[in-house]
């Protein structure tokens, strides 16, 4: 290595070459990067669905879910099993082992699914799937004063001509109800003309279908035949022949029932008050959503068929916008934080030094845009942030290398004598404290869970720029320093007396003021040891004691607030809709109110959906938060307080941030019984009711809906009727029997048979239904069946195949914490649940659980990090022992990152421990590089304190050049006010503060370990002292 790197120097043609290469290909590459919001995330889990029409939940639990959990439960590769109960509908979830093919567990989970013959005959096909996080772009908007029939036609216009343009390949109708044809009978004039439901249904069957019949051998040809009967449009099954009567008359199918040609029960839209069809645009493989999103725009301003008057398209909720705004401070942060890097080398370097250097970082960041397409990461927030991460710290090794050559110029050598020995001199120092680097930052490769996917971006980011900003340190750097007069300050005056002003005080203060006080300190190295000992444990104490809080995901504020609304499973739709609609006004009184001076919108859309189950969800969309005059707190309190009380409504959501918001007490119950569930939930909630500062206490059970309950009489055997054929007959009837599909414009439209709305929500006729017997008569329901209100489960949960109650509180941070809470309630009543309650078990869920995962999973990780970074330095020291010194001091280097937190009022993140990480590799970059200084002196025959006193003041400079341009790469982040980039700002709090008292354990706590690890190997080995200590006869050890 070291012949190459002195062929580099000696040829600053091949040095200015590679740098051209990493220059010209890596702006190459940039052009062909995807560019995207957030990396693309897999969920490792798979659903079963399955429909099971007419069928309460806990018909669906015993018939659908209960024979699904135990059919796949124990397939390998599937770490957890959970479900869900609905009505007419089982959700079976699956969650993967990462380490497992999908694809292949989604054919095991097929196989076994598909091979149960136990499922209900009147079930639908199971469909299942594996979940996925689309990649979507943007939703086009049609809305309108127009009927329900002519938007979604308009709508299907827009998707075909959306789908001719050449960037986009993915529309789909969202939201929207599929078309249907619904014949509705009714119970009075069945009983009329003596007909039964049942009959009717045969009927339709019988002759609006069509039957093979053969293939008919012509001379021209083998011509298919088929018996067809009239071709029923949906306008002509009025005339349908349901019955022949004896005088030659003929009971027709509007005789009986009225036929709507209309839509499925479903969701509506709502777009600003007016009904809305909506499309979802979605980008597929290498698409970029800036190419889609101009696509889109362009179109939108000048559709291919123009629109209806007082019909519009808009977009809603373009990725791209917040894209192109999350981006632009993103880079605003960057080119700042550039300027501020070159600013502080050219003051404490001369300028061609400080231009040198400061080029490792438009080197190694388009470098590193060759190898991202091979480590799979695009352009997103993350990466980008991980660039302004790696800011500060990619120039270390530049700084390094160059900070050496200069030193070594200043002593006389020649430019390139000195760029050869600087280069090797550090090389395999610099080769092992990049690989120390990496070794901090490979645990988040492996973080479980789709935020382990996000954030494993960051550290791939990170290998990349940093493994260029090593070939450019030490074969293109050197080459352009050997030219370099270091002697020389900058031309214009003001720099160079600036440079030169800078360049003597540091040395001064280095002689002067440094020197003397680190021989103090190696004196007193013992008590120097302890007074760092107690600062981190003061440090650590504010974290233990509430000081500093804690909390795995910090809120992020969105530009967009969201209300959910949920009603009483017996509320009347129309009382549900009116509740929705007054959610809405409410919204839109907001949209009203909320202007600028200047009559600008603040709020720019109110959007609504009224669900199938009966809930609703209204968004606000507003202005980004740098052009906006109010919070998402502000709306959401403006909002509920207008909105008021909602008559049946059992839950109303708001949510104006990215994250969930605040901190969460979360607690899942399980057990058999579910009245014993119910009884521990109350109970539970009882007892946090207890505790100070927790708030919103709640439990996961809805409210119970009502059943109609029948149960067969005695008679009805003796005419032949069993439950099932009474069941299936009702549930026909109310639910509806799907005939047929018929096929118009391009798709299939269900035909379904069903009792009338009015006769569905009449109990007189159910009770009055007439059931075919097997004889072929018919009775009433009632005659052969008791009929009876009683308390039904609106839904049923499932985790682990067990049935589950999740209690859950939010908690005001300033009066306690989670952990303050569980440590006095896990004892006191979680633990005591067995004990008074019959076979119930309790686990954390949700967040806090994905917390407890975390730390577990991030202390293992970490663990087996640090004794990568042992063997690294063991392996360059040549030593056991001394890679503890830098062991030792790394925990010391979070102690600026806590106090950064603690200035700036900060709670400690996830992202906060990341940027400890990168504090991690930087001390031990620091003092790899300072110890293997002392090492060469020691081995050079330079006496020890002499040698640590030498190496300490040589690698100062660096160590505060080192500091100050991280803390400076990341002081724009550090101040960014954007509310998007809140939760980035406490990982460069942690990397900028971190690193500045890092300065502080290389300059001062390592020479002390050195020298006491020197101690204890005098002592081991009861050798003498060969020098007298510094500022005094006695050593106070």
């Amino acid at each position: 290595m070291d012949a190459l790197i002195e062929r580099f120097v000696r040829n600053p043609v091949a040095a200015n070459l590679l740098m051209m290469v990493f220059l010209v290909a890596g702006y190459l590459s940039l052009q062909s990067v995807r560019s995207e919001i957030i990396p693309p995330v897999t969920l490792d889990m798979i659903t079963v669905s399955v429909g099971y029409p007419g069928a309460s939940p806990e018909s669906v639990e015993q018939a659908i879910v209960n024979p699904i959990e135990a059919a796949i439960h124990d397939v390998e590769g599937v770490v957890a099993v959970s479900s869900r109960a609905l009505p007419h509908m089982g959700i079976i979830k699956a969650e993967l082992n990462s380490r497992y093919d999908s694809r292949d567990l989604l054919n095991d989970i097929k196989a076994r699914v598909e091979g149960l013959d136990t499922l209900p005959k009147d079930s639908l096909k199971p469909v299942i799937t594996e979940l996925a996080i689309r990649n979507m772009v943007a939703y086009v908007i049609v809305s309108g004063n127009a009927d329900e029939r002519s938007l979604r036609s308009l709508a299907t216009q827009v998707q075909h001509e959306l789908l001719d343009l050449e960037t986009i390949s993915q529309v789909e109708l969202s939201g929207s109800r599929d078309y249907q044809v619904s014949i509705d009978v009714s119970e009075t004039r069945l009983q009329r003309y003596g007909l039964s439901f049942s009959e009717v249904a045969q009927a339709i069957n019988s002759n609006s279908s069509d039957i093979p019949a053969g293939v008919l051998d012509t001379q021209q040809g083998s011509v298919a035949v088929r018996l067809q009967s009239r071709d029923y449009q949906p306008d002509r099954f009025e005339d349908l022949v349901v019955r022949a009567t004896p005088d030659g008359g003929q009971i027709l199918l509007g005789d009986v029932a009225t036929i709507n040609d209309g839509f499925m029960e479903g969701a509506r839209n709502e777009f600003n008050g007016k009904p809305a069809a909506v499309l979802a645009v979605y980008r597929t493989g290498d698409q970029d959503i800036k190419d889609i999103s101009k696509a889109l725009q362009q179109y939108s301003a000048a559709p291919t068929t123009p629109l209806p008057a007082g019909i519009s398209l808009d977009i809603w909720q373009d990725s791209t916008v917040y894209y192109n705004s999350r981006m632009a401070f993103l880079i605003q942060d960057f080119w700042q934080g550039g300027l501020l890097v070159f600013l502080v080398l050219l003051a404490l370097l001369r300028s061609g030094v400080a231009f040198w250097i400061s080029t490792a970082v438009p080197v190694s960041y388009l470098g590193s845009m060759i190898l991202l397409p091979y480590a799979g990461v695009t352009l997103n927030m993350v990466s980008m942030f991980a660039y302004i991460l790696v800011l500060g710290i990619v120039v270390d090794e530049a700084i390094v290398i160059g900070e050496h050559v200069f030193s070594l110029r200043r002593k006389g050598m020649g430019g390139i004598e000195a760029a050869i020995r600087g280069a090797q001199d550090l090389f395999y120092p610099m080769l092992a404290s990049v690989l120390t680097t990496f070794c901090a930052f490979l645990p988040l490769l492996f973080l479980p869970g789709p935020e382990g996917q996000l954030m494993k971006v960051i550290p791939l980011v990170i290998m990349c720029t940093l493994s260029i900003s090593v070939i450019e340190a030490a074969f293109c750097l050197p080459a352009h320093l050997s030219r370099s007069n270091p002697a020389n300050y900058d031309s214009l005056p003001l720099v160079g007396t600036l440079q030169r002003w800078i360049s003597d005080r540091l040395d001064h203060f280095l002689t002067h003021r440094y020197t003397p006080f680190l021989e103090l300190c190696l004196h007193w190295r013992y008590s120097v040891v302890a007074a760092f000992v107690a600062i981190w444990l003061i440090a650590v104490g504010l974290v233990a004691f509430g000081w500093i809080q804690v909390t795995l995901f910090s809120e992020v504020e969105g530009d967009s607030a969201s209300a959910v609304i949920r009603f009483s499973e017996n509320a009347p739709q129309s009382v549900k809709d009116a509740g929705i609609r007054q959610l809405q006004q409410a919204a839109m009184t907001l949209q009203r109110e909320f202007v600028t001076d200047q009559g600008e919108q603040q709020i720019l859309s109110v959007f609504t959906a009224f669900n199938p189950d009966g809930s609703g969800h209204v968004v606000v969309e507003f202005l980004p938060s740098e052009n906006r005059h109010f919070s998402g707190q502000k709306i959401v309190d403006d909002w509920r307080r207008l909105t008021g009380t909602v008559a049946d409504m059992v839950d109303l959501e708001f949510k104006y941030t990215l994250t969930a918001a605040g901190t969460i007490i979360d607690l899942e119950l399980s057990g058999e019984d579910d009245q014993e569930l119910k009884n521990a939930a109350a109970a539970l909630k009882a007892r946090l009711l207890e505790f100070d500062g927790l708030y919103n206490i709640r439990d996961s059970a809805q409210s119970a809906r009502q059943e109609l309950a029948i149960t067969l009489k005695p008679t009805a055997s003796n005419l032949g009727l069993t439950t099932e054929m009474v069941a299936v007959q009702v549930r026909q009837a109310y639910h509806g029997i799907n005939l047929q599909s018929i096929s118009r414009n391009g798709g299939d439209v269900a035909v379904i048979l069903r009792y009338s709305d009015q006769d569905r929500s009449s109990l007189w006729s159910l009770e009055n239904m007439n059931l075919r017997l097997p004889s072929g008569g018919s009775v009433p329901l009632s005659a052969v069946a008791d009929i009876h209100f009683e308390a039904g489960a609106a839904d049923i949960v499932h985790n682990h195949r067990r049935r589950v109650i999740r209690v859950s509180a939010n908690v005001d941070d300033n009066a306690t914490s989670v952990g303050k809470v569980m440590t006095v309630l896990q004892p006191s009543f979680l633990d005591l649940l067995p004990d008074h309650y019959t076979d119930i078990h309790w686990n954390v869920a949700g967040a806090q659980k994905d917390r407890q995962e975390f730390m577990e999973y991030i202390s293992d990780a970490y663990l087996l990090a640090l004794m990568g970074m042992y063997t690294l330095m063991a392996f360059q020291f040549r030593s056991y022992s001394q890679p503890l010194i830098v062991m030792i001091a790394i925990p010391f280097g979070l102690i600026g990152a806590l106090a950064g937190h603690l200035l700036m009022g900060m709670e400690l993140t996830l992202w906060s421990l990341i940027g400890m990480m990168a504090v991690s590799g930087i001390v031990v970059n620091d003092n790899l590089v300072l110890i293997d200084f002392i090492n060469d002196a020691r081995r050079s025959g330079v006496p020890l304190l002499q040698a640590i006193r030498q190496a300490g003041v040589k690698k100062a400079r660096a160590v505060i050049l080192i500091s100050l341009t991280t803390l400076v790469g990341v002081l724009p982040m550090i101040f960014e006010r954007s509310l998007q980039a809140k939760f980035m700002i406490p990982m460069a709090v942690s990397l900028g503060f971190g690193t500045l008292f890092a300065s502080t354990i290389s300059l001062l706590l390592v020479p002390c370990l050195y020298r006491i690890l020197a101690d204890v190997e005098r002592q081991s080995t009861s050798a003498p002292a060969t020098e007298p200590e510094p500022g005094s006869a006695h050593s106070p050890s």
